[in-house]
């Protein structure tokens, strides 16, 4: 780490200009008021990041980013990066027409290869570009080990090296081709663990010779093809440190600088984070996060307070001489030479742009029918050719939980009402995400012969397993459909069939309702589920 100067330097607005650029912070909404702007000019704040309160309105959206790009480059002198989670699927800020596309793991069931998923990138890239967002956080580099995972699951391509590598990197290039930087995440990797870093402290312990053959593979290589940036993972990975990656020399330097060769930026995962912030508060993890290596830190959520004790925290470690100026510098190079790489001084919002490709119609039938061709049928003893004719009902939850990465403007939907459209005969049923209800025990004791059932992520939110054993103690033909994970098969096996639609999302819940129709089910598992 870089040694502590017994000198006191002199903060310049110069030096906070520098210092400024390796923050990125959330927006509240879509205005920018009077006082956030004046918090962006002292702090002469250098990068933003977008959710999906941000992102309601494709005209509000571009003109909020027009705003605060003109107010950036007036106190910095440097336009920012626009970063935005758009890695499709269960992950997606902004949903309008194109940019709704399927998630990683569908991309794999659907057997999409290199190309496919360069193609994807572009396509996502120009939609961004075009809006103004210049930085994606995509591709999910993360190897999905472990079935129990409950943060990654979907959101990666799949358990092997080799098919997340080749994937990410496509979808990594597609992005840079429309000038949008890709930064992969979650590095070195969110795969092997069994906990949430939104929440907990989380570890991973793997052998460092097995993290290099797996985990780390699909970072090496993608980094290798020139992406050229990273978020980081808040897991403390044994082998290599004591600490979480965000704040590890031993990662973030050692490992990632030195040995992997990296020279792009590294964008730490949200400070706010139970994994990171439990153990480091007050401003602590920031400090601890440059003097590991890291270039940009990123406060998702900007409330106010937790900011500044952060920022401030590293105004005081550079006077201090615990963050030398060379410190300093080594991070704001890497960041110009990135904006500059990326043309981000052109990256102004074109709104009749974003119009005409994001609601091109070909694009959209594309996605509908990539989605479509991963809705996997993992079990059936033939009752999914016989649905015709059937009185059907139907139970689901409605799309209303929130986590640590989705906002209070998620898109609500419900599975069993885009069935009902597609399917004669279906009765509804809608259920909370607490399972049985009054409304669902009524309906259970109705008339039907197959009763088909949404299941939203079992392993936390098991009150819905409620249903289906209801259902098989009265007798019924039960459907199961696993709304997000294909893990959750182990809780309905015994069902008479099971299909796997990898994310709760409108696109996904209409191929679904069409696959069930058809009874076309392209997809293939691209995990393995052990309780097969």
């Amino acid at each position: 780490m870089s040694p502590k100067s017994s000198e006191k330097r002199k903060l310049t607005n110069e030096l906070k200009r520098k210092i400024g650029q390796l923050f990125m912070v959330g927006i509240p909404d879509n205005s920018f008021p009077d006082e956030y702007a004046e918090i962006c000019k002292e702090y002469y704040i250098g990068n933003f990041t977008l959710n999906a309160n941000n992102c309601t309105s494709l005209e509000e959206m571009c003109n909020l980013i027009s705003s605060i790009r003109k107010c950036t480059f007036l106190s910095s002198g440097v336009y920012p990066f626009f970063e935005i989670d758009q890695e499709g699927g269960w992950v997606t800020r902004f949903y309008e027409g194109a940019a709704m596309i399927s998630g990683a793991m569908s991309f794999a069931a659907s057997g999409a290869d290199e190309e496919k998923m360069k193609k994807i990138g572009a396509r996502t890239g120009r939609i961004l570009r075009a809006v103004g967002c210049n930085a994606n956080t995509a591709p999910v580099l993360d190897v999905n080990i472990n079935p129990e995972n409950p943060i990654i699951g979907t959101r990666s391509f799949g358990e092997k090296p080799e098919v997340v590598t080749a994937l990410g990197r496509g979808y990594s290039e597609g992005l840079q081709s429309e000038n949008v930087m890709a930064v992969a995440k979650h590095f070195p990797g969110h795969g092997n663990v069994m906990g949430d870093t939104h929440t907990d402290i989380v570890h991973n312990f793997s052998d460092a010779e097995t993290l290099r053959k797996t985990e780390h593979l699909p970072f090496r290589e993608v980094f290798a093809s020139g992406c050229g940036g990273l978020m980081t993972a808040h897991v403390i990975h044994d082998a290599f440190s004591a600490e979480p990656a965000t704040v590890s020399y031993e990662i973030m330097t050692e490992l990632l600088r030195n040995e992997m060769k990296f020279g792009g930026v590294a964008v730490t995962d949200a400070m706010e984070m139970k994994g990171i912030s439990d153990a480091y508060p007050d401003g602590e993890a920031a400090v601890r996060a440059i003097l590991a290596g890291c270039d940009v830190l990123l406060y998702y959520t900007f409330r106010r307070e937790s900011f500044e004790a952060a920022i401030n925290a590293v105004y005081k470690a550079v006077e201090d001489g615990v963050i030398t100026e060379a410190r300093i510098d080594e991070s704001y190079e890497r960041i110009l030479k990135q904006k500059e790489r990326f043309n981000i001084a052109s990256a102004e919002p074109d709104i009749e742009l974003a119009k005409k490709i994001i609601y091109n119609e070909e694009d959209i039938a594309e996605n509908f029918s990539d989605k479509l061709s991963s809705i996997t049928c993992i079990k059936n003893d033939g009752i999914l050719d016989e649905l015709s004719g059937k009185r059907i009902l139907c139970i689901s939850p409605v799309c209303d939980a929130l986590r640590g990465v989705e906002e209070s403007r998620r898109q609500i939907l419900s599975f069993a009402d885009i069935l009902a459209d597609e399917i004669e005969n279906v009765a509804l049923c809608i259920s909370s995400l607490e399972g049985m209800t009054s409304e669902v025990e009524n309906a259970i004791d109705g008339e039907y012969d197959v009763a088909i059932v949404g299941v939203f992520d079992a392993l936390s939110m098991p009150g819905q397993l409620d249903i289906i054993r209801a259902l098989e103690k009265k007798g019924k033909t039960v459907i199961a459909v696993l709304l997000r994970t294909p893990y959750d098969y182990k809780y309905v096996k015994n069902c008479s069939a099971v299909i796997a639609s990898y994310e709760y999302t409108m696109l996904s819940a209409k191929a679904t309702a069409v696959a069930i129709k058809d009874c076309d089910f392209r997809g293939k598992l691209p995990v393995t589920l052990p309780e097969m």
